[in-house]
Formats: C-alpha cells, sequence, structure tokens
C-alpha cells in the first residue's frame, strides 16, 4: 500500500479485466496515487461506501453484474440526494423511505470524480458517458502519459502549474490540419499548450503547431508537437484543446522558457496596436 503521507489521494479502479486492473493500479502506484480495485459496479459501490477518502473513480464501461453507466447514474444519484438531505434536512417520509440492502447508505459516499474508461473504436459509448455524467474518460488500449495527465488535472496534480504559463492570443495553424481554419493559442508553457478550435481532434493525436509571432521570439526554429490530452467542446463549433508537449529537447524548453518567464502575455501585433491606441485615448 502506498505510504498515505505521501499519496496523492486515493483512486478506485473498477474493471472485469485482471489485467488492465493491473496495469492501471502499477502505474498510478507509480506516480504517487493510493489505490483500490474491483471487478465490477456492485463491488464498486460496497468499496465507495467504505472508504470516504476516495477522490476518483476509473469505471470501465462493459462490465458484467452492472455495467459503469448504471454504477456511475446509482453512485452519483445517492450522492446528490445525500448532499440535499444534508444541506436542506430530511423530511419524515424521506427519512423513512427504505433503502436498498445491495446498495450502501448515501451517507457513506463521498465527493469523486468519475473517469470512464471505453473502447477507443466505439465513440458513441464516450458521448453516453460524458453525457452521463462522467467529468472525462480514458481509451482502450490504454496510453499510460495521456491517463496519467488526466488524473493528475482531475486530483488538482496538474505538474504543468510547475512551470510559467504565458497568456497568449495568437493565431496559429495545425499542421495535421491544412484545411481547417486557424486555431487560437490561448496559453503555452515550456511543456504544454492551449488552443481553440472549431473542430474535434481525438485523445491521443499527435500535432504540430505554427505559430509565426511565437516562433519570431526563438533564437533557432523549435518544433512544438505535442499529443491532445484533453478537448472540451465549448460551442456548436468551439473546442478548447490541451497539448502535452513530446520530444522537446532542453534547447527547446529553454527558447519556450525565454518566452513564458519575460512577458505577462503576448498577442499578435494588430491587438497589441490597437490596445496601445485605446491607452493613448484615455490618457488624452
Amino acid at each position: 500500500m502506498a505510504d498515505e503521507s505521501k499519496s496523492k489521494g486515493k483512486i478506485l479502479v473498477v474493471d472485469d479485466s485482471a489485467d488492465i486492473r493491473l496495469l492501471l493500479i502499477l502505474k498510478l502506484k507509480k506516480v504517487g496515487y493510493e489505490v483500490l480495485a474491483a471487478s465490477n459496479g456492485m463491488e464498486a459501490l460496497e468499496m465507495v461506501g467504505e472508504n470516504k477518502d476516495i477522490k476518483l473513480i476509473i469505471l470501465d464501461v462493459m462490465m458484467p453484474v452492472m455495467n459503469g453507466i448504471q454504477t456511475m447514474k446509482l453512485l452519483l444519484n445517492r450522492i446528490e440526494k445525500n448532499q440535499t438531505s444534508t444541506d436542506e434536512g430530511e423530511t419524515e417520509e424521506e427519512a423513512e423511505e427504505p433503502i436498498s440492502k445491495d446498495v450502501p447508505e448515501a451517507e457513506n459516499l463521498p465527493l469523486l470524480k468519475v473517469v470512464f474508461c471505453t473502447a477507443k473504436q466505439d465513440p458513441r459509448q464516450i458521448e453516453l458517458a460524458l453525457q452521463a455524467g462522467a467529468d472525462d474518460y480514458i481509451t482502450k488500449p490504454i496510453d499510460e502519459t495521456i491517463m496519467v495527465q488526466k488524473i493528475n488535472r482531475l486530483m488538482g496534480q496538474n505538474e504543468n502549474q510547475m512551470f510559467a504559463i504565458l497568456r497568449t492570443q495568437l493565431e496559429i495553424t495545425i499542421e495535421e490540419y491544412p484545411k481547417e481554419k486557424p486555431a487560437l493559442m490561448t496559453e503555452v508553457s515550456e511543456v504544454s499548450c492551449k488552443f481553440e478550435c472549431g473542430y474535434h481532434i481525438p485523445d491521443a493525436t499527435v500535432v504540430t503547431i505554427h505559430s509565426p509571432k511565437l516562433e519570431g521570439y526563438f533564437k533557432r526554429p523549435v518544433l512544438l508537437k505535442g499529443a491532445v490530452v484533453f478537448q472540451e467542446k465549448k460551442g456548436p463549433d468551439l473546442f478548447e484543446t490541451d497539448i502535452f508537449f513530446k520530444g522537446l529537447t532542453e534547447d527547446d524548453r529553454k527558447e519556450l522558457r525565454s518566452v513564458t518567464t519575460t512577458k505577462r502575455e503576448l498577442k499578435e501585433e494588430e491587438e497589441e496596436e490597437e490596445e496601445g491606441e485605446e491607452g493613448e485615448k484615455e490618457e488624452e
């Protein structure tokens, strides 16, 4: 068992495959989490009821006894009911309402994040899982780097926060999507960046970013290539996308650091000029 004093938090892995459970347990323990495991939804509900310090649950969608979506809905419904009764107080009728003996009582269920584990070739499963209330998802076969980044973010342990983040408003192009309109980079660090685009990019997709403005600050060419870790839909044609850089050398990171640590914000020249003019008018 992980040393609780050094643990980043407790996670429950729920999957009917012993191999998948073992893989997730070993990987998550290696990066500092305490990990419990269950082979089906019923076991998961019991374990969550017995362990109030579980912060996140990784649920396989296709499981015997109770599938992942059924497990999550029951779990979230009972947590919500518990929070409501705690905040507002139960009525006599609610207090007398019988509780199923097959699942733990609501008062034993903690607030937690839910991540689904789905088959990559079935996008409908992903959509259903997110609509049902999941916070995020990982796909099989599991990309360990992507998984850890997702878990760190949801657990509030995002290592990217260790690095200076530069807020930006820069037009960028994605080499792998030449027919799409330019995207907008909103922030960048020496390990990651975030941008908004009008199209969906699947998790783990490797993309190459070009920004004439940003590249103008580098003393030599830097290849901004990275894998998609998160993509959240913000509107009908707007996706916020997080990229974790891959293959950067220390010299590459040094060039990025020279920009992210010396500037508070970086915008296209046109926007900077407009803001400068507005500032001059206000002074007059």
